[in-house]
């Protein structure tokens, strides 16, 4: 009788979506916490982090299984969102909302594209990959400043550029939703018309903040950069994005990242479900190159992130490339 009692104990708390970890799950678990600085307000969010860790742990090596059967053409790892459930991760990220007027001027004259390219290996420049945090939906001002510091290490052959200000971007041009539903147009009409985008060791990027802060003056001694205007592409226009990336022009893109894979990408050729559900998060990604991997014998583009360097390759993510599924999206460039 007692046996009875405690089965049906345990299942009505796992049923419940309580986890009670032993062995290798709990220091696994503790392990985690330790390494991404975790830490939760109550017994009960610990336990719900603890479920859902072990549930994508375990997700990401099924997945990976079949990475090592060739059955998909990436890897996943557990990374800092691996505490929550997918669909709280789409909830990070809401999606975004644009202007109705835009201020785009026509595209520069760009020569072929060339078959492969990749802007910043091919030309030798080094950029700080960047963490936007869990706090603040802001990859829209980190591209947007990863951008125009790419534009401008081109244009003054420069390659260790210095990291540019998201913050700046986030706190001054972010009217109200910087940390929600905020996009790349705003941060480049914000440049274009009323400010040069200064250094992070002027303006020092805020990843503890979860809603814009106050628009704060540069010191007199800083150094910005100057954007004269931005252009968009078509959306679905993958040829021309091609071309103005094979041309050293850093493409902005709008992007779903609400799926299993993006979430906890860690290296190879990403495809996405083609069954995905109409996206209703947003996460905007820096095209930087494309090319041929021989591995997966997959077309891809290599795009910028901003969910540090623990996330996908160093910080970069690699998308297959193909017609019927077509990357440009709300496309923006900078113009020097």
């Amino acid at each position: 009788m007692h046996k009875l009692v405690l089965c049906f104990v345990l299942l009505v708390v796992v049923g419940g979506g309580w986890a009670f970890n032993h062995g290798q799950d709990l220091t696994d678990f503790e392990a985690y916490k330790t390494k991404y600085g975790k830490t939760y307000l109550t017994t009960s969010a610990n336990s719900f982090a603890n479920y859902y860790f072990i549930y994508n742990r375990n997700q990401v090596n099924q997945h990976n299984a079949q990475a090592d059967r060739n059955i998909t053409t990436y890897r996943e790892a557990v990374n800092q969102f691996s505490d929550i459930r997918l669909v709280q991760f789409a909830a990070l990220l809401p999606k975004a909302v644009y202007p109705t007027v835009s201020n785009a001027v026509p595209p520069v004259a760009t020569q072929p594209a060339a078959v492969e390219y990749d802007i910043l290996t091919d030309l030798g420049i080094t950029v700080t990959v960047e963490d936007q945090g869990v706090n603040c939906s802001s990859s829209w001002a980190y591209a947007a400043a990863k951008a125009v510091e790419i534009m401008n290490a081109v244009g003054t052959v420069s390659t260790m550029p210095q990291s540019l200000s998201a913050q700046q971007l986030i706190d001054c041009a972010g009217m109200g939703v910087g940390c929600s539903t905020q996009v790349p147009q705003s941060a480049f009409d914000y440049l274009t018309q009323y400010s040069l985008l200064y250094p992070t060791v002027d303006y020092p990027n805020n990843i503890s903040l979860k809603q814009q802060g106050m628009c704060q003056p540069p010191p007199s001694v800083a150094v910005g950069v100057q954007l004269t205007s931005y252009s968009v592409v078509p959306d679905g226009d993958d040829t021309a994005l091609m071309r103005y990336v094979s041309n050293d022009i850093p493409v902005v893109v709008e992007y779903n990242p609400a799926t299993f894979g993006f979430m906890q990408y860690s290296s190879g050729v990403y495809q996405p479900p083609t069954k995905a559900a109409k996206a209703a998060s947003s996460q905007f990604l820096v095209v930087v190159g494309y090319g041929f991997d021989a591995d997966t014998n997959l077309n891809y583009w290599r795009c910028l992130n901003s969910f540090g360097t623990g996330w996908g390759e160093q910080g970069y993510i690699r998308i297959v490339r193909s017609a019927s599924q077509p990357i440009t999206k709300n496309a923006i460039f900078p113009n020097s």
